[in-house]
């Protein structure tokens, strides 16, 4: 008779479950929608000042006329689903002030020490190639930068490729600001 109680009271309750379930998804989908939208204005924005002052080329100009450089796939957000990739003319394995150490060793040293000095080489970079203000490199692609880099790598001879996450870069405040 108790089981019976059970399965009649979870029976009654279950739609209220699933309405409340439904009305808290529905509720965070609609917020996501603004927030979405305005996330891509912002890129678009963003893409069109990087345009402006110059700092864009595209893949085909690389491959055409560049040998050499550096290509830098970043991760510029949290997720890490988002690559974008860059180029410089500088070497920058020879001039960074620390040595490049693989990116996922990079990443596994995160588990132990995370804070706005755990990842010095992305910072340096962040610093010095790519932001909006003082970065000096070239935004190659958006979207998709791991596969456009390693495309741009088999036609760039004496390149060479770095990836870094410059998302935690913008959570613990940047140096050019």
């Amino acid at each position: 008779m108790k089981r019976v109680a059970q399965i009649a009271k979870a029976l009654v309750l279950a739609p209220f479950g699933i309405a409340i379930g439904i009305l808290v998804f529905g509720v965070l989908g609609i917020m996501a929608i603004p927030i979405s939208i305005s996330g891509y204005f912002e890129q678009r924005k963003w893409l069109r000042e990087m345009r402006a002052s110059g700092r864009t080329r595209t893949a085909e100009e690389l491959a055409e006329g560049e040998k050499s450089g550096t290509l830098i796939v970043d991760n510029p957000g949290w997720a890490g689903k988002s690559k974008y990739c860059w180029w410089t003319p500088d070497d920058i394995e020879s001039l960074a002030p620390m040595s490049i150490t693989p990116f996922e060793e990079r990443m596994e040293s995160l588990k132990s020490e995370f804070g706005p000095d755990s990842l010095p080489l992305d910072r340096w970079v962040y610093d010095n190639y790519l932001s909006d203000t003082i970065g000096k490199a070239y935004l190659v692609a958006a979207r998709g930068g791991d596969l456009v880099a390693s495309k741009l790598q088999t036609q760039m001879i004496d390149s060479k490729l770095i990836r870094t996450w410059s998302g935690p870069v913008s959570e613990f405040g940047r140096s050019d600001t």
